[in-house]
């Protein structure tokens, strides 16, 4: 191949690693953001998830207790009824 053959050879691929440069430079910033949303929405889901087992835990025991104060008003107004 002749100089000239190899200059617009040259010419050509640069003028689309010129042209498509900037596109990639665009796409591969909007995915950074996108990857960083998906990381700090996976945290938030975590988060979201540790507090509902929390709060579950703490519905149970309220309940437990209520089923216990159930059982201690039905025990006091068997006694007051057989008093």
């Amino acid at each position: 191949m002749t100089f000239t053959e190899w200059s617009v050879i040259l010419g050509a691929v640069l003028t689309v690693a010129l042209a498509t440069g900037p596109w990639m430079f665009m796409v591969h910033a909007k995915l950074a953001v996108i990857a960083s949303k998906i990381v700090d929405l996976c945290d938030k889901m975590d988060h979201t998830s540790e507090e509902h087992r929390r709060l579950w835990k703490v519905s149970s025991r309220h309940e437990s207790r209520l089923d216990t104060h159930d059982v201690q008003l039905s025990h006091i107004a068997e006694r007051l009824r057989g008093s």
